[in-house]
């Protein structure tokens, strides 16, 4: 199925991303949705979307959010998360965050995945400021 209207695919993805992809990212008025459409790749036993895939593409998805809103790179320092409820195979997964605080070195973002029906998970992030100097290594 194609992605909604307003969704680009992230065809430079590269390792985890580009192995459990493709994802997708609209940006609107400042905002960062990034989405997927979750396969029999992502399921667990139960035929739902595996927890850990949900919170690494939220992860993903907040890290995006403090790149978008700082333009600086960061990794996670810290990640809550509370599961609402199942993520399905097949559905359309958006997530998004929210910079709720940050320093000079730290960043604190709250997100929040959804599909069609319902929120499927909420969480709480604390990153680290990298470097305005690191550049990505990229992968030939």
């Amino acid at each position: 199925m194609p992605a909604p209207p307003g969704f680009r695919e992230l065809t430079d993805a590269s390792g985890f991303a580009a192995a459990n992809g493709p994802w997708f990212e609209r940006v609107e008025k400042g905002r960062v949705i990034r989405a997927f459409r979750p396969g029999p790749q992502h399921g667990n036993a139960l035929g739902i979307v595996h927890g850990g895939m949900l919170a690494a593409f939220l992860d993903s998805a907040m890290g995006t959010t403090v790149w978008h809103a700082l333009e600086r790179r960061a990794v996670t320092v810290r990640l809550t998360i509370d599961y609402l409820g199942p993520g399905r195979i097949g559905d359309w997964l958006m997530a998004e965050g929210e910079v709720v605080g940050h320093d000079e070195h730290m960043v604190q973002v709250r997100g929040r995945l959804y599909g069609p029906r319902h929120d499927v998970l909420a969480g709480l992030g604390v990153f680290s400021l990298l470097s305005g100097h690191r550049n990505l290594k990229s992968r030939s």
